[in-house]
């Protein structure tokens, strides 16, 4: 039976360990609000900073700092538009794998096109009809109806791929980092 003493070594370790990948993604975050292109490639890349979370204390976890990232980055982030983003699709690395292991192809595919699609319409309209961000709004009015679809399948290709390299990101933290971290060794 563990020792008080081990006990509290883990939970601080456990705590350090999250506390560095929030931080690391809070600053990817912030990092994203400086370079205007970033809007959408920081918050993937900080959700990817999810993954080890989940991989070694579990979804619960990794939703709790998914959600603390979301606040500071809602609080103190320069891009509203890329926080948002965070907020309605930063969630997809840790969800994933559970997606991963429904057998139909078709099924999983078209399941996670509307967790894509399903997640960006509601974020617009979030942002447009609710927090009433007109600039986003017309934004999309001027690009007119060809840029919009451009941009939708863009925007899906980018996803697409982005799920697809979760799985290698996984394979390489598991393999390549994990070992070296030592994570839950005295």
């Amino acid at each position: 039976m563990p020792s008080n003493r081990e006990n509290s070594r883990r939970q601080s370790s456990k705590a350090a360990f999250c506390g560095l990948m929030v931080a690391l993604s809070i600053v990817l975050m912030l990092a994203g609000g400086i370079i205007p292109v970033a809007t959408y490639a920081a918050p993937m890349f900080s959700a990817v900073l999810l993954l080890p979370i989940m991989f070694e204390y579990g979804r619960k976890m990794a939703f709790t700092a998914y959600a603390a990232v979301s606040l500071v980055s809602l609080f103190l982030g320069l891009d509203k538009e890329a926080a948002f983003f965070y907020l309605f699709i930063g969630y997809y690395p840790i969800i994933k794998f559970q997606l991963d292991r429904i057998p139909k192809k078709l099924f999983r595919i078209v399941l996670k096109l509307l967790i894509f699609n399903g997640s960006y319409v509601l974020m617009y309209a979030f942002l447009g009809f609710i927090l009433h961000m007109d600039a986003i709004i017309a934004e999309f009015g001027e690009m007119g109806t060809v840029m919009f679809i451009g941009f939708a399948v863009v925007l899906n290709l980018c996803m697409f791929l982005y799920d697809r390299l979760l799985y290698p990101l996984s394979i390489i933290y598991y393999n390549r980092l994990r070992p070296r971290l030592k994570i839950g060794t005295p």
